[in-house]
């Protein structure tokens, strides 16, 4: 038997948070400590290996033909490009650690800011943030972030924070739990 998790610790009111979540149609994720714990793994070759969360993977999939998805990351990687491809993620901006640049550089399909959500987990996620509709972090976000943002997951970086986020944006559809 597994302990019941607490509420989600959302910085608006249900209400309000399932609204703006019901106009999201862009869905932005930081890599490193949003679909990954941000640990970095070195192989003795020097090949950087990191671990995605199955869980949070399906709740793309599952959502991925109501929504759009992208990254903006600072870090390029194999690994990321592969399951990101695998994920059939749309868009995908690395090597831009300011995050609102890379999201300028999205400006061209037409998404009206309050129509885009992102979950970032650390202080240069910021400005992105602030600008967004819908703004969500991770459990162990830094503190800066997790008083920012509208949304922050009962779930850490990479072990289903980005699968809470697509249960919410299910919800606000009214998606059932298959988000079908």
């Amino acid at each position: 038997m597994t302990a019941a998790r607490p509420a989600s610790r959302a910085r608006i009111s249900p209400r309000a948070l399932l609204a703006r979540a019901s106009r999201i149609r862009l869905v932005l994720l930081d890599v490193d400590g949003v679909l990954t714990d941000g640990r970095l793994y070195c192989g003795a070759e020097g090949e950087l290996m990191k671990a995605f969360d199955v869980r949070d993977g399906y709740g793309i999939v599952l959502l991925r033909d109501h929504l759009d998805f992208g990254v903006i990351s600072g870090r390029p990687g194999k690994a990321t490009r592969a399951r990101l491809e695998e994920l059939r993620v749309k868009h995908v901006i690395f090597g831009q650690a300011d995050k609102l640049a890379g999201y300028s550089q999205l400006a061209h399909l037409g998404v009206a800011d309050d129509e885009v959500a992102y979950m970032g987990d650390d202080v240069n996620d910021l400005p992105l943030l602030r600008k967004v509709g819908l703004s969500a972090a991770p459990a162990d976000a830094m503190p800066a972030v997790r008083a920012a943002v509208h949304f922050v997951a009962r779930a850490p970086g990479g072990r289903g924070a980005v699968r809470e986020l697509c249960d919410l944006l299910a919800a606000a559809r009214g998606l059932g739990p298959d988000h079908g």
